[in-house]
């Protein structure tokens, strides 16, 4: 599978949601450099998955 690439506005937009969930459901800071290896994760390893649901 190629690798999943995102825009730069997408990218910010996602990292703010990972943020905002990170410290609204689990009381944890979420720094930038951290949600976007976090999303990079994602994208790698659990992509395939939503892919083949679409």
């Amino acid at each position: 599978m190629s690798k999943i690439e995102f825009s730069s506005s997408d990218t910010a937009r996602m990292v703010e949601k990972l943020q905002t969930y990170f410290e609204n459901e689990l009381n944890q800071d979420l720094g930038q450099f951290d949600a976007e290896f976090l999303l990079d994760f994602f994208a790698k390893e659990m992509g395939g998955y939503f892919y083949n649901q679409g």
